[in-house]
């Protein structure tokens, strides 16, 4: 029984991937290092720092050239805005009086039915006058 319980802890152990040692070197992302195959990160590399700085510079310049680009755009679309040649409708046809063809009369009463026995007619103008030939 005594042999039992360590080498039950030591199956225990393996199964589940937990080996002491190798899992708190920080080559392996155990330790302080946030995980992968990089030293800790308290240590400094002042290759690192500047790679970083010009990785941030390019970003920047990056950043400020679309801004550029953008300001440019919105300029040129203004300009384009500004220079494009404004609609206008063409004014209304003047206003024709209206007058009755030859024969007729201003009249907005229409002819009745004896009237039209007799010979009466009536017409309505597209501007809206009514004219009668009694």
């Amino acid at each position: 029984m005594k042999i039992f319980i360590p080498v039950f802890i030591l199956g225990i152990t393996a199964l589940s991937g937990c080996a002491p040692g190798m899992y708190n070197d920080p080559y392996y992302g155990g330790g302080n290092s946030g995980g992968g195959y990089y030293p800790p990160s308290s240590s400094y590399d002042p290759y690192d720092a500047a790679r970083d700085e010009r990785w941030r510079a390019e970003q920047e310049r990056e950043r400020l050239a679309d801004e550029r680009e953008r300001l440019r755009r919105e300029r040129e679309r203004l300009r384009e805005e500004q220079n494009r040649p404004v609609y206008t409708p063409p004014p209304p046809p003047p206003r024709r009086e209206e007058r009755c063809p030859s024969g007729f009369s201003p009249s907005e009463q229409k002819c009745s039915r004896e009237e039209r026995r007799r010979g009466c007619r009536d017409m309505r103008l597209p501007g809206g006058l009514g004219c009668v030939s009694r």
